[in-house]
């Protein structure tokens, strides 16, 4: 008898250039635990026709995060406790590479 699928819900939003995109996907167990993620690797910010490799955090830019470019077609990390265990362009295959990994499904 197969292992039923994780129990998937977004995690962490963003708002980036004017809108808003889920940047985690958590798989939880019957129970409610949490057993993997599937995390949007931020790259650079587009707005309109500008590019920018550096975010400002604050309002002041003190703080400024940069965002290379990811790998082409790895948009997202699945990863199970602290490791990953796979990489995909879209955030569904990485949700099926993490269960994969874990047997379910």
């Amino acid at each position: 008898m197969p292992t039923p699928r994780l129990h998937w819900m977004r995690g962490r939003r963003d708002e980036e250039g004017g809108e808003a995109r889920t940047l985690e996907w958590i798989g939880c167990d019957d129970a409610g635990e949490t057993i993997a993620r599937v995390v949007r690797l931020q790259g650079p910010l587009h707005a309109g026709w500008r590019l920018y490799q550096a975010v400002a955090l604050d309002t002041e830019a003190r703080i400024v995060q940069l965002r290379p470019a990811p790998p082409a077609g790895a948009d997202w990390l699945a990863y199970i406790g602290g490791q990953v265990v796979g990489r995909a362009a879209l955030p569904l295959q990485a949700v099926r590479t993490a269960e994969a990994a874990l047997g379910v499904g």
